[in-house]
């Protein structure tokens, strides 16, 4: 619960008239019928509520105030959350050479009479090199290799990709010099119509990039084929993934890119016979670079120092984002023969008198210098260097942006502001997401009682739950698995303490197992977060919840005058709110970790939709997210203190009268 708003006078209405009525017979003794009819009662009700009107004012506490109470506490409101995506470039025509593609450069959306252009900026440089293809190795169990790159030299002369047969596992590796992390690979192959018995469309074939021992073989994203499986001539275009890592395969570390048969999907229409291919000629044809809803502002003057202590300025631009190695302010002093560079600090705990630290504000963009302080002793403590009078400031870059404004949609992000050199076009084929706007206060009233219970330490379980909360505004849910010592006790050995994040995804996204894995780099700052805050002796495991997929069939009778699209529209969307992990549940909170889910809670959940006179039957699924296999459930789905439901594919039928 909130801090409770402090009540400078509790009385009411009731309270005043009833304290004024007591005192008429001290003042006015002659004044003897104290009831409502009487006109001088009515004066008593008029001023009473005339001072409940005050007195409720009074008891408004002023935002500014409520900062000031968190400030006692060290509480600060939270900055904006820049939403992020990924940028792909492509170029007008592949190069020779490498294109780099800097640190910075500007994407928005298009700009339109009744809303702003939402503009991103890349996250760090992209460079785009011409790949060399030095091996091609045939595998069907990936330890023994036949070595296939003369055949790709030979024009006219096709030959098999995989086993006469191809069987699940048969390989088709690519070994390329340079390292293609992150690069659009544009594949042209020169083809037979050999493969007899796969579905052109739905070709059981996977492109794998290796990424070194940790991540393995990594999907890559298949942007377009056109061979059909192999079966004819044309281009593949890949997105390879970032990280790629150099292996030794047949005695050459190179940086590997596979073609593997896989298992077929029930019913998916496989090979009976290999494709045969005749050459392969790599191109570069563009880049995929991480980017950040932010713009860019550069040489900012702030203006002049009057050399008080605890002076402070405002950029510009609001929300800033928080500052690179390269964002900083400098400072050029009246008898200084160049600008000099100073130090953000994060408080001015352990700044001394000739420190040139300073304060930086993100939400309200305002860049403060160190106080003095009187203690009780008398004596003055200076806490940071205050430039001279007449200092000139500025801040050589920055960058502003964040918010929910962010979160724009896939193929939004079209329009390039930067002149970049043979790049051609830029699309955001992923939609942005992650975007949050600064804290309100009553957001922060809300952390208040936990900050103080927990004294920014790590002990309890809740204690780490709340605390991941506040390592990244990125955490949307968090759950602490506690060591037990009964016959069914955790898989956590005593002393670990196991933390289960669940990143934020914006109620419009999608719930896809990817979205709601928490990626690296936000593990990362969990773990590092609470590192610092943990018991010295305690391990502790940062990861994502296990996931069951959950797939219902209903079958409903709709009221009459009703419209059955409408209505099952309606529970099929009702079904997936329910099973949502991060706004589902009986609370709405989201599923609950370790929650049965029962087929009479279902049934309760469709009956309750509006229109539906009754549920005629409902069933339960239970889902293997990995293989999509399913098998009917019962009763109920049980669930393990580490696992969260996620809603799967739902059928609901309307049944007539």
């Amino acid at each position: 619960m909130p801090l409770p708003d402090p009540q400078l006078d509790d009385r009411r209405f009731q309270d005043i008239v009833n304290e004024a009525k007591g005192l008429i017979p001290r003042y006015c003794p002659e004044w003897t019928d104290h009831n409502v009819s009487d006109p001088g009662v009515t004066l008593i009700e008029l001023f009473a509520w005339m001072t409940d009107m005050l007195l409720f004012r009074l008891n408004r506490v002023p935002e500014k105030n409520y900062l000031r109470f968190m400030d006692l506490i060290g509480m600060e409101l939270k900055d904006a959350v820049p939403a992020r995506t990924s940028l792909s470039f492509l170029l007008s025509a592949p190069q020779p050479g490498p294109v780099t593609i800097v640190r910075g450069a500007e994407v928005s959306t298009l700009e339109s009479a009744d809303t702003p252009a939402i503009t991103f900026t890349t996250d760090h440089d992209l460079t785009i090199v011409p790949p060399t293809l030095r091996q091609c190795l045939f595998s069907s169990d990936d330890v023994n290799f036949s070595d296939y790159t003369s055949r790709l030299t030979l024009d006219g002369e096709f030959f098999d990709a995989f086993q006469q047969v191809p069987l699940p596992g048969d390989t088709l590796h690519f070994g390329f010099v340079e390292n293609l992390s992150n690069h659009t690979l544009s594949l042209l192959i020169d083809a037979n119509v050999e493969g007899i018995g796969v579905d052109p469309r739905d070709p059981p074939l996977a492109w794998e990039a290796w990424c070194g021992d940790t991540r393995g073989w990594v999907r890559c994203h298949v942007d377009r084929d056109e061979t059909g499986g192999l079966n004819t001539d044309g281009a593949v275009i890949l997105s390879l993934p970032s990280n790629m890592e150099a292996r030794v395969l047949s005695r050459l570390q190179l940086h590997w890119l596979r073609l593997r048969v896989i298992q077929p999907r029930p019913r998916q229409p496989t090979y009976s016979r290999s494709p045969r291919i005749n050459t392969i000629e790599p191109t570069s044809i563009g880049g995929t670079a991480p980017g950040t809803h932010s713009a860019i502002a550069g040489n900012e003057l702030l203006g002049r120092t009057t050399g008080v202590q605890g002076e402070s300025f405002t950029v510009i631009h609001t929300p800033v984002l928080p500052r690179t190695e390269d964002e900083f302010l400098e400072v050029f002093e009246p008898e200084a023969e160049h600008w000099e560079r100073w130090t953000e600090v994060k408080t001015f705990r352990d700044s001394g008198p000739d420190d040139n630290h300073y304060v930086f504000d993100s939400v309200t963009g305002t860049i403060s210098f160190g106080p003095t302080i009187r203690e009780p002793d008398g004596l003055e403590h200076v806490h940071g260097r205050t430039p001279p009078r007449g200092s000139a400031l500025r801040i050589g870059r920055y960058r502003y942006g964040g918010g929910t404004q962010g979160n724009v949609g896939a193929s939004t992000l079209t329009v390039l502001k930067s002149s970049i050199p043979y790049v051609a076009r830029v699309v955001n084929r992923v939609a942005a997401a992650g975007g949050l706007d600064p804290e309100s206060v009553d957001a922060a009233r809300f952390r208040a009682p936990l900050a103080i219970k927990t004294r920014d330490r790590a002990i309890t379980a809740s204690d780490f739950e709340f605390l991941a909360l506040e390592a990244s505004r990125r955490v949307a849910r968090a759950r602490c698995i506690q060591v037990r010592t009964d016959s069914t006790a955790s898989s956590v050995p005593p002393g670990t303490v196991e933390l289960l994040i669940v990143p934020l995804v914006p109620p419009d996204h999608p719930r896809t197992i990817e979205s709601l894995q928490p990626p690296p780099e936000l593990l990362e700052a969990v773990r590092e977060f609470l590192d610092d805050r943990r018991i010295l002796g305690t391990q502790l495991v940062v990861d994502g919840p296990a996931y069951v997929g959950v797939s219902v069939e209903a079958r409903i009778l709709v009221e009459r005058h009703r419209n059955g699209d409408d209505v099952r529209a309606a529970v099929a969307a009702r079904i997936r709110e329910y099973l949502d992990p991060l706004l589902g549940g009986p609370d709405g909170t989201g599923w609950p970790f370790g929650r049965d889910l029962y087929l009479s809670e279902m049934q309760s959940v469709v009956q309750s939709v509006p229109g539906v006179e009754y549920a005629q039957d409902v069933t339960l699924y239970q889902v293997d997210i990995q293989t999509g296999q399913s098998r009917a459930a019962g009763q109920k789905i049980t669930v393990a203190d580490d696992v969260l439901l996620l809603s799967y594919e739902h059928v609901v039928t309307v049944s007539n009268r």
